[in-house]
């Protein structure tokens, strides 16, 4: 793994306690367990190993268990939130995208789904994640599962998101990852209320994400209750993966850094974004969560707190 740095998160004014599984993780991204500088060089690696069999034949990560010890995360997460903050504002791309037709839920191209090899064994997973506007407007949000192994884990390889996938196909391109942030919680101990991550991804033939998809905003510190769209690809069960799922439904608080839905969504779906005020007619809304686990027909989330925020900052001006 290389390592870019390590680094403790700034404490907000309004933290109360400054807690070591909230320093923050910056990592490069590796391909073929190398870094890769060049963008173009990237591209042709990514285009080249994500071939359309080999993304049809990519397995749902695990899910990665429940920590279910509620004082050791009371301790470990202390309260660290301030007012309700729209940290990022969605925003719509630069030019018109495929439209999904007529559903209950249109297709969005701010939610899309990520693949991944593990480095050691050689496997390749899916997740899902979504795209989040920002000033280098190169963001996507998911699990931190889906980017490392966790405790005793490592960091995965040939990371790549395809925004807008449907129909088994990466319909606006195939975005490469070129810096993970993450926090030493998901990293060193794999509890749950840690298990988030933002990413930053590579141009595409000289354009940003956000530009070429538009983009979610990001919501933190806002109700435990909030109604949310969850944009999924599940690859299990009665799912194929092939297409965006959604779930709508309302929050539920869980724990003391967590909040569960009553999708049931199974694997594949993780870190998928929980959106509150989703809009059909512009096809976005803000991230308020992503989906960490299942347990009991729910899937929890970390709430999204001043922590998250602290983690979207190390991420939001990261050019590529």
């Amino acid at each position: 793994m290389a390592l870019l740095a390590v680094c403790l998160a700034a404490a907000p004014a309004h933290a109360a306690v400054d807690v070591p599984s909230s320093t923050v993780v910056e990592t490069a991204a590796l391909i073929n367990g190398q870094v890769v500088e060049d963008d173009a060089v990237a591209q042709r690696l990514i285009d080249a190993y994500w071939t359309p069999e080999r993304m049809r034949a990519a397995k749902p990560v695990a899910d990665p268990g429940v920590v279910d010890d509620p004082e050791l995360e009371r301790l470990d997460h202390p309260e660290n939130t301030g007012p309700e903050e729209t940290a990022s504002a969605p925003v719509g791309p630069l030019a018109a995208v495929r439209s999904a037709g007529t559903r209950s839920v249109v297709l969005s191209p701010g939610a899309g789904k990520v693949f991944f090899r593990d480095p050691v064994t050689l496997d390749d997973y899916v997740c899902s994640g979504s795209t989040i506007n920002s000033t280098a407007k190169n963001v996507v949000s998911t699990a931190a599962h889906c980017v490392h192994g966790g405790k005793n884990g490592h960091q995965y390889d040939n990371w790549m998101y395809a925004p807008g996938f449907q129909d088994g196909i990466a319909h606006l391109g195939k975005f490469s990852a070129k810096y993970f942030h993450a926090t030493k919680g998901w990293t060193s101990h794999s509890y749950n209320w840690w298990d988030f991550a933002f990413v930053n991804v590579r141009k595409l033939d000289g354009e940003n994400l956000v530009h070429k998809t538009g983009g979610n905003g990001l919501l933190v510190n806002s109700s435990k209750q909030n109604a949310v769209t969850v944009l999924a690809y599940p690859g299990t069960g009665q799912y194929n993966g092939k297409d965006q799922i959604y779930c709508q439904a309302d929050m539920h608080w869980a724990a003391a850094a967590q909040v569960k839905v009553y999708c049931g969504l199974p694997g594949g779906a993780s870190g998928a974004p929980m959106i509150h005020q989703y809009s059909n007619a512009v096809k976005f809304g803000n991230v308020n969560g992503v989906v960490a686990y299942l347990w009991n027909d729910k899937n929890y989330s970390p709430y999204f707190d001043s922590y998250v925020l602290d983690v979207f900052n190390t991420a939001k001006n990261k050019t590529t």
